[in-house]
């Protein structure tokens, strides 16, 4: 059985932290670990890519490269003996580079290259700790075995190919880097943040893998968000495809992209918790779960609403798709869509091109935007024919106001946008009246 392991910041984010995860590759025969850098890491990086920006000079910079140094020669300082002057040392080219790259900001460029030194230098003093308990540790670097191409898709043959030529001996612990890779001008790029999920079900793919573990500091996919509702609790299994729906609708455990390339190989995924290895966790897989009818909700805030009202969709055929090119030239993706017979309401996550396309739509209609709107999407069993389902649904809003619903497109899931303001009360409402009354 191969299996491929991933760990978050927080299961790496201290010598302490760093034993346990060790002793959970051991145990769990890992082929391949993928590792996150250190909690705290990356928003300090991303502080110092957004201050050399803007303010190259800032007195900030040396702060969080201060922070930087604290926190990773304190571990390596508990964590490390015969080792211990090697880590120092990539540590300190590690802080020089990224210093020297701020003091040169050249753009994107610069901030790829700090963004992923995080990962870079938490894999390798891994790396270096699994050598000096006895193991035989290999570190991979990541970004020369992922690479994306001009349209953000990742090489899969690439990986493929790269990996077989690299993975062979199993008594072998092979470490590397999530979130990082290189894109299609050679240069090093990410996946995103949290993508060190992506990365580990990529490389579960590529080597077709018996199983996924993705190790964080909770007891797997829980039915509600436990950072703002009380009385949540761990889902023993779930579907793909529902995973996926609650992942991008907010669900902070699991990376949105993570569930496809395993999906696409049949490769069971697990959701682990690193500071309770016993606990059961949740197993995604192709079962569907059919012993109740709702199984979790997840919300997605920083929503924004465009409408688009025109008498030209009356009767009127090619409207739509005028729409979508629109929104496919500014590669803005869309959430949720309704239509009437004069108006179009639709949603988006990211206003970066907001302007621009507003602009295109006023070609169309009378364009209003509405922002600080959330997304609570609710799976399950929703079967359409099913009776008094949408009642039950309603009921459990407790009354607040509804902007838009998406209802039938599969029979997993139920979409209805709200205000913000009202999310954690639709959040508790929903969890107090489908599952504690265990529906």
């Amino acid at each position: 059985m191969s299996k491929v392991l991933k760990f978050g910041g927080t299961s790496v984010g201290s010598a302490g932290n760093m034993r346990m995860v060790a002793d959970i590759v051991v145990a769990e025969g890992a082929a391949v670990t993928v590792l996150s850098a250190m909690s705290g890491t990356t928003n300090a990086l991303v502080d110092i890519a957004a201050l050399a920006s803007t303010d190259p000079g800032s007195g900030k910079i040396g702060g969080q490269l201060d922070m930087l140094v604290k926190k990773y020669s304190g571990c390596i300082g508990e964590l490390l003996r015969d080792s211990k002057q090697k880590a120092l040392t990539r540590l300190d080219e590690t802080i020089k580079l990224i210093r020297d790259e701020a003091a040169g900001y050249k753009g994107p460029y610069s901030e790829r290259l700090i963004l992923a030194q995080g990962e870079l230098l938490t894999s390798y003093i891994f790396t270096l700790y699994m050598n000096e308990r006895g193991h035989k540790a290999q570190l991979l670097n990541a970004p020369d075995l992922i690479h994306k191409d001009g349209e953000e898709k990742v090489d899969m043959d690439f990986l493929e190919s790269r990996l077989k030529g690299l993975i062979g001996d199993k008594d072998t612990f092979y470490i590397t880097q999530g979130f990082i890779c290189t894109d299609h001008r050679g240069e090093m790029d990410n996946l995103g943040r949290g993508g060190s999920d992506y990365s580990a079900a990529l490389i579960g793919g590529a080597i077709n893998a018996s199983q996924v573990q993705v190790w964080t500091d909770i007891d797997g996919m829980h039915n509600n968000d436990p950072r703002f509702v009380e009385n949540t609790y761990p889902i023993p299994r779930m579907s793909f495809d529902e995973a996926a729906e609650l992942a991008y609708f907010g669900a902070k455990i699991l990376h949105p992209a993570t569930i496809q390339p395993c999906k696409d190989r049949g490769i069971p995924v697990f959701l682990k918790n690193t500071m309770d290895p016993q606990a059961e966790g949740t197993m995604i897989s192709e079962q569907e779960d059919n012993s109740r009818t709702f199984h979790a909700v997840a919300a997605k805030d920083g929503i924004t609403v465009i409408r688009i009202y025109s008498a030209r969709m009356l009767m009127a055929y090619g409207f739509l798709r005028k729409v979508f090119e629109i929104f496919e030239q500014h590669r803005t993706p869309i959430d949720m869509i309704t239509t009437s017979e004069v108006a179009v309401s639709l949603t988006i996550d990211s206003d970066c091109h907001l302007d621009a396309i507003v602009e295109d739509l006023k070609d169309l209609g009378k364009i209003e935007i509405e922002k600080n709107n959330t997304i609570v999407c609710l799976v399950g069993n929703l079967e359409h024919q099913q009776r008094g389902l949408a009642e039950t649904i309603m009921r459990g809003i407790n009354g607040v106001p509804l902007k838009m619903i998406s209802y039938g497109a599969s029979h997993r899931s139920i979409a209805m946008l709200v205000e913000t303001r009202h999310k954690k009360e639709v959040l508790q409402s929903l969890n107090d009246s489908l599952f504690s009354a265990g529906c």
